[in-house]
């Protein structure tokens, strides 16, 4: 019986294998550009974007610093010649008068008390030729001196008031005190005292002043005004303190 022709086998081509003789594949075209309209399609009244800065602080700061020291510089300027052309100064105080209208040491079974009444005049001048001055509500308050301590006797309320350019006024409370508990030993000496118009008193006044320049008033400082203690006899015959002392911004 006679065979056939053998069959090849077919082979297997490699992973990768180009056929030498197949056409090369073309380039890859780009994407095609958006066409740039010309300005008379453009939407009108839109114009063409442009690119932000970034937003710089350190520049802003900076600015900021300048002028804030150029501000401080205008003002200290401002500041020194108002000061050269009116030579602010502060008031000056005296003590006139404390009065005892009512003074009494009463010793019971149950302690010594105090009740006094005491009439006050304090002098208050203003120095400056070109400013006034103004004070706001205060509070005067009135001790009687011992060995042992001060004695409160009482405080009152004093209004506040306008004061013009070289000008004095008179500024007027009393104070009070009713029951005060004393010890008994600091009881008898002040009985003795005002018996002997040896007992002291001591005159502090507390409020605000301000500059008044052109009907305006600039901002109030607390003052303290501290008159030496003065006794009954030196009242009558006239030896007063001369001044009161005048600490300003403390209370």
């Amino acid at each position: 019986m006679a065979e056939g022709p053998a069959v090849k086998p077919v082979l297997q081509k490699p992973p990768g294998y180009r056929d030498p003789a197949a056409p090369r594949p073309g380039a890859p075209k780009p994407p095609p550009r958006r066409p740039q309209l010309p300005p008379t399609f453009r939407q009108p009244g839109k114009a063409p974007r442009r690119r932000r800065r970034p937003f710089s602080c350190c520049r802003l700061c900076c600015w900021l610093l300048a002028a804030g020291l150029a501000l401080a510089f205008l003002l200290a300027v401002a500041g020194g010649i108002a000061y050269l052309w009116f030579q602010p100064r502060l008031p000056s105080f005296r003590l006139q008068s404390v009065q005892a209208s009512r003074f009494r040491v009463a010793t019971r079974s149950d302690g010594t008390f105090l009740d006094a009444t005491c009439a006050v005049r304090i002098l208050a001048s203003n120095p400056n030729g070109k400013i006034g001055l103004a004070y706001g509500d205060g509070e005067g308050r009135v001790t009687v001196v011992d060995d042992d301590g001060d004695v409160d006797v009482g405080t009152a309320e004093i209004a506040g008031f306008v004061q013009g350019k070289k000008n004095a006024t008179v500024v007027r409370f009393s104070a009070r005190a009713k029951g005060v508990m004393v010890d008994d030993a600091v009881g008898s000496r002040l009985k003795a005292r005002f018996r002997n118009k040896e007992i002291r008193f001591r005159v502090e006044v507390r409020t605000k002043l301000g500059f008044r320049v052109a009907g305006k008033t600039t901002g109030k400082v607390p003052i303290r005004v501290l008159c030496e203690a003065v006794s009954l006899r030196q009242v009558e015959g006239g030896r007063l303190s001369p001044k009161c002392r005048i600490n300003l911004l403390r209370w």
